[in-house]
């Protein structure tokens, strides 16, 4: 009975893993629907977010913006560090387009602490408060995309060395573990 627990779990393991590192990034990369191209007249951050394993270990930032288009519609913009300070001027003559995927943000804290910012603000938000335009989704995909071919990789050699028995030399053993540490923390940054 443990035995089919153990495999049932390792399935289900394998199941979100798999969904998590391939499906997922090859929907965002080939929705339409949610494709947005709009033409960003003024932006500013009002969220940077630290993540950390446990509390103790950070492994990155998010960064939120209010960015206003042309029509003065506003929208909360997922984009990289000091985004705003690259593309804007101080004297707000110039604008950006941008083409992002509009995604509900999943996170209830950042949700609630982008809402409680903006909530004092009178400007039309189209996507509303708890949906944010992703700027980097195609690097995201694709960075999804390859942690999990790796971990794929990874986990077929180290399945392979088990069934063998046989005695890895230490210098292979070695690089074996820090390739499965670097993916590991690549798949954690990937699907934060």
């Amino acid at each position: 009975m443990k035995k089919v627990l153990t495999i049932i779990f390792s399935l289900l393991l394998i199941v979100f893993l798999l969904a998590g590192l391939f499906v997922m990034p090859v929907i965002d990369l080939t929705n339409k629907g949610d494709r947005k191209t709009l033409n960003i007249v003024y932006a500013e951050e009002i969220l940077e977010v630290e993540h950390s394993i446990s509390y103790i270990i950070p492994f990155g930032k998010d960064y939120y913006y209010l960015g206003i288009d042309d029509n003065y519609d506003a929208y909360i913009i997922h984009a990289p560090k000091k985004w705003d300070e690259k593309n804007f001027s101080e004297t707000g003559d110039n604008s950006v387009e941008i083409t992002a995927l509009a995604k509900k943000i999943s996170d209830y804290k950042i949700s609630s602490e982008i809402s409680s910012t903006i909530g004092t603000l009178d400007a039309d938000f189209p996507l509303g408060a708890s949906s944010c335009l992703e700027l980097t989704y195609i690097r995201d995909a694709i960075m999804q995309i390859v942690s999990g071919i790796l971990l794929l990789i990874l986990t077929i050699i180290g399945c392979t060395e088990y069934k063998k028995r046989a005695e890895l030399p230490p210098l292979a053993t070695k690089i074996y573990a820090v390739a499965a540490f670097f993916t590991i923390i690549l798949v954690l940054i990937s699907i934060r």
